[in-house]
């Protein structure tokens, strides 16, 4: 009897056992791990190059003719307006402070900058103690420029979006160059030279600097970004002195005054690389 009942249960087991052998084995579900975040901290350096937008508005031009044998009369150069605009290029330098996705800098840059604007027929003052006139022409440059800025961004992927502002420095040179002509003959009216003068002024100017941009990281510390700022600087007055020599007899100093109020506007690609 006891046979039996093994057997009807050998019977009974065996193929339910064959089918679970032919089933295939249960995954349990995994969980996807969330998309990591490029880590910005530590130092980098790198370059850029791009294109500046400079502007550079004049009023307030006012000046004096003093004869050194005694007598004065006005001078001036018209204000120095319009568009310097020209390419940029340098270097920059900072660091970053990851806390999850929020990024915290600082940067600090050195560019050149090839902006210029100047303008003809500057110099006309009306020496009516002396009956002559001058003509010339002005000119206001930068040459380089410098910022210090904080920057605040947010990471997402390889990508960092970043606003940042801060304090700019720019050396703004103004120059002018006057040529003066006499009448030496009135039947017939004939001019001779009453002289020349050259003067010029540079200043490193203060500002501001505020602006963003985006940077992607490529991998192996290397980071390529595109970047907007704009500076401004107030107004600043320039004052001019030359001294006019004169084949005609005529010596003496011009010194005139100016206020020139200049900005620019800066758009830029670079490249980085962290350390």
């Amino acid at each position: 009897m006891k046979r039996l009942v093994f057997a009807a249960s050998l019977l009974a087991f065996g193929p339910i056992t064959a089918q679970a052998a032919d089933l295939a084995p249960v995954r349990m579900p995994t969980k996807i791990p969330a998309q990591q975040v490029g880590n910005w901290t530590g130092f980098y350096i790198g370059g850029n190059v791009g294109y500046g937008w400079g502007s550079y508005g004049a009023s307030n031009s006012t000046g004096t003719f003093v004869n050194t044998n005694g007598g004065s009369a006005p001078f001036g150069f018209n204000a120095v307006s319009g568009n310097g605009n020209g390419v940029t290029a340098g270097i920059q330098t900072g660091y970053n402070w990851q806390i999850d996705q929020t990024v915290l800098g600082v940067e600090a840059d050195w560019q050149y900058i090839n902006s210029k604007v100047s303008t003809g027929n500057s110099a006309i003052p009306v020496l009516a103690a002396v009956g002559g006139s001058f003509t010339g022409s002005a000119s206001v440059s930068t040459d380089w420029y410098a910022t210090f800025r904080g920057r605040v961004g947010y990471a997402f992927g390889p990508a960092l979006l970043y606003a940042t502002g801060g304090i700019a420095l720019a050396e703004t040179k103004l120059s002018a160059n006057a040529t003066g002509s006499i009448p030496t003959s009135l039947f017939p009216l004939t001019y001779g030279p009453l002289g020349s003068m050259d003067a010029s002024n540079t200043a490193v100017l203060v500002g501001y600097a505020v602006g963003g941009g985006i940077e992607y990281a490529l991998g192996a510390g290397w980071s390529v970004k595109g970047e907007y700022l704009h500076m401004g600087f107030g107004t600043n007055g320039y004052n001019l002195t030359g001294s006019l020599q004169s084949p005609a007899g005529l010596t003496g100093v011009i010194a005139t005054h100016v206020d020139i109020k200049p900005s620019f506007d800066i758009a830029r690609v670079g490249m980085n690389y962290r350390f």
